[in-house]
């Protein structure tokens, strides 16, 4: 698939580049899985002098630096009689010879299984030759991991990198950009196929490789996912057993929770058989350390939070998949796939709010709403009625603050609505 958007990311990289001319330059770019830092990067160091490190986890430590150092030998870094015993002879060599290199080393973080001394090696490096004109890019996966070597004080890398870049998934317009590439036509068929892969580009080239063009949304999910031997069977699994590691059936119970409607503390508390206070450190986490979920909280109520998923297709597994691993297990894609059919609606209905929250954001830079936008979100509280408590929830309100104008929009999702 060609590359798509990343235009304002590849500027601020060509903008780094340019200061590595006279300076070391260290960037992080960090990332959920399968967003397309790779791609990114790749992209920005085609026609430069680079070199590419990827930091295989199931790899030892000798093994890892037999592979790089090979690479060093076929870009004529070291000569075919140098030998590259150590992590620090290795990186020596790369801040002494590789004058107005991009060095790129994808899924960093994994040095911390690996060998962690090799945090401190890049430290005295850094320190160093910070006058080296030189790039660095280190790219992460692992969110939590990744944050924690450069903003925990204690990790040697702390307040040696020069600038970080959290890359986001696709926008709606880019996603939808995508699915043009595979021929599809139909908004409404764009829209479920968004409501599950969200912004995730890597979903969308896994599309293309298996000719996956133009096709109905449930027959993307069943190749893709239900099937025997889908190929992103694993997808979801994979990614949250190397977020959680070891501690992950905790986070497992609360993500089930939110993705049934349980958004607020004391129902997931509930749900989860715990106490408020026993899950509030976990829920912090999933959404500052690993970016799984996001708290909502309306305007005018700050205290009054609900929690919604982040990662559309962690929220679909969950929805759909795991209540019902035994079958997932079994191959019984049949009967996944009819649970699929007929609760799908109700799935997308909150999702289609986040879209269209999307819609008018973009709308919104543009101009093109009736009111200048400074705040657009959900919005839910309480009135009385003959004293009796009735709750009140709008789907969209967005604010212009100087003007004091207000936007209320209802969004719903039926099949009976033409969407174009």
């Amino acid at each position: 698939m060609k590359f798509i958007n990343r235009h304002k990311e590849l500027q601020k990289l060509e903008e780094y580049y340019i200061l590595s001319q006279k300076q070391l330059i260290t960037l992080a770019i960090s990332g959920l899985r399968r967003v397309g830092k790779t791609t990114l990067v790749k992209e920005f160091i085609k026609n430069k002098k680079a070199l590419y490190f990827f930091v295989y986890d199931s790899k030892t430590s000798t093994e890892l630096l037999r592979e790089f150092t090979e690479e060093l030998r076929h870009h004529k870094i070291i000569t075919e009689l140098e030998a590259v015993s150590s992590w620090k002879i290795f990186f020596d060599i790369l801040f002494q010879r590789c004058k107005n290199y991009i060095i790129v080393f994808d899924e960093f973080q994994n040095f911390y299984n690996i060998d962690k001394s090799v945090f401190s090696i890049v430290q005295r490096n850094c320190d160093e030759y910070k006058a080296k004109p030189l790039t660095i890019i280190l790219l992460g996966s692992l969110v939590g991991l990744f944050r924690n070597i450069f903003e925990n004080k204690k990790e040697p890398l702390y307040g040696r990198i020069s600038a970080s870049l959290h890359l986001q998934p696709f926008t709606l317009r880019y996603s939808l950009e995508a699915l043009h590439l595979l021929q599809y036509k139909e908004i409404e068929e764009m829209l479920k196929i968004y409501g599950i892969l969200g912004g995730f580009p890597k979903y969308y080239a896994t599309m293309e490789q298996f000719d996956l063009w133009n096709k109905k949304y449930f027959e993307i999910i069943e190749y893709l996912f239900i099937q025997e031997n889908a190929p992103l069977e694993a997808e979801v699994t994979s990614i949250l057993k190397q977020e959680f590691g070891k501690r992950s059936s905790l986070y497992y119970s609360i993500l089930h929770s939110i993705a049934m409607g349980k958004t607020k503390l004391h129902e997931i508390a509930s749900s989860v058989h715990l106490k408020e206070s026993s899950i509030t450190r976990h829920l912090v986490e999933l959404e500052s350390t690993f970016s799984l979920i996001k708290a909502l909280r309306p305007i005018d109520n700050q205290k009054n939070t609900r929690y919604a998923l982040a990662h559309p297709l962690i929220h679909f597994w969950f929805a759909f998949v795991y209540d019902q691993f035994s079958h997932y297990s079994l191959q019984d894609t049949p009967r996944i796939m009819a649970g699929v059919k007929s609760q799908f609606n109700a799935f997308f209905g909150k999702r289609f709010e986040d879209i269209c929250a999307e819609f008018l954001i973009e709308l919104n830079g543009k101009g093109k709403l009736p009111l200048q936008l400074d705040y657009l979100s959900n919005w839910w509280g309480s009135a009385r009625d003959n004293n009796e408590r009735t709750e009140i929830e709008i789907d969209l309100l967005g604010l212009n603050n100087q003007q004091k104008q207000i936007l209320f929009v209802e969004c719903k999702w039926s099949d009976e609505v033409n969407a174009a």
